[in-house]
């Protein structure tokens, strides 16, 4: 993962930034344990609706089925006393998302900071950047959010960038078979 410090590589399993002495202990002193994952939505706002969660959950396990990518999204109230971004990185690694590969995307609605983000697990970052998967959220997903329309938005934030984790596995699996 990227340093929420520096951009410089850090992640559980080498938990201190060389380049700026960031650490991820830093986190867990203020933000305290996380709730525990139930899936691969966690609604701790409640702002989808049934009908929402259901779409939402069913492109899920579909994507998790045909890719074995763990995808998880997450809204909660508030980051503080982080950045949603720091927050993002601080959840993914709390949770092992995607397990000991960090084979696993997870994106998470701040709904006090209006803030939508993105963390890609390092072994997915051959498909697809932080900043390219941002820059995705900023266009399909952004205009739905400012809309109030959170089932839409939250579907397409996974619609989008799964089709994008289901193309490169796709291209891989193809690329492995003409060798």
């Amino acid at each position: 993962m990227k340093c929420p410090g520096c951009e410089g590589f850090i992640n559980d399993c080498s938990p201190h930034c060389e380049s700026c002495g960031f650490d991820i202990s830093e986190f867990d002193k203020c933000l305290r344990v996380p709730s525990e994952r139930s899936g691969g939505l966690n609604d701790w706002v409640g702002v989808i609706t049934d009908e929402g969660c259901g779409r939402i959950a069913d492109r899920l396990a579909a994507f998790n089925q045909a890719t074995g990518i763990d995808f998880c999204l997450v809204t909660l109230q508030t980051s503080e006393p982080r950045s949603p971004r720091e927050f993002a990185f601080w959840l993914f690694n709390r949770w092992a998302i995607g397990g000991d590969d960090h084979l696993g995307v997870l994106v998470l609605l701040s709904m006090a900071e209006r803030r939508i983000e993105v963390e890609v697990g390092y072994t997915m970052e051959k498909y697809i950047s932080d900043d390219e998967a941002s820059a995705v959220l900023e266009n399909h997903v952004v205009p739905f959010l400012k809309r109030g329309d959170f089932d839409n938005g939250l579907f397409y934030a996974l619609d989008v960038l799964a089709k994008i984790f289901e193309h490169g596995r796709a291209e891989e699996n193809k690329n492995e078979q003409a060798s």
